[in-house]
């Protein structure tokens, strides 16, 4: 059986999750533009300081998560989209990775080590 056949399209995967994440950042950032705009900056950037050890916590958490039981989900996903035992075995592969890239760009990003760096 061949990807076709199978059903599982890589190029048409990664175009569907690219589409995902640009609308969950669309929208996000239309309901923050939103809020601004009814509460004010200084009461929306006050929020966002107070739910700030929340939100890296849910975020180090959503983390820890994923990489715990990534067999398990890509399992889930592979069977979910018909992939290849091959692409499948290529994703479970990966995990570390994939990991690695996670706590990098948090710790760059999510904790804001480039601005301190760059000031």
């Amino acid at each position: 059986m061949t990807e076709q056949e199978d059903g599982f399209d890589p190029r048409r995967a990664r175009r569907r999750l690219l589409l995902l994440s640009v609308t969950a950042f669309a929208a996000v950032a239309l309901v923050m533009l939103a809020l601004i705009q009814i509460y004010g900056y200084e009461a929306v950037r006050d929020g966002w300081d107070d739910m700030a050890p929340v939100v890296i916590a849910i975020k180090w958490g959503g983390m820890a998560v994923l990489i715990w039981q990534w067999d398990d989900i890509i399992a889930w996903v592979a069977k979910r989209q018909r992939m290849s035992n091959g692409y499948r075995d290529y994703l479970l592969g990966i995990r570390w990775r994939v990991a690695t890239a996670l706590v990098v760009l948090e710790v760059l990003f999510g904790q804001n080590l480039l601005a301190h760096l760059l000031n």
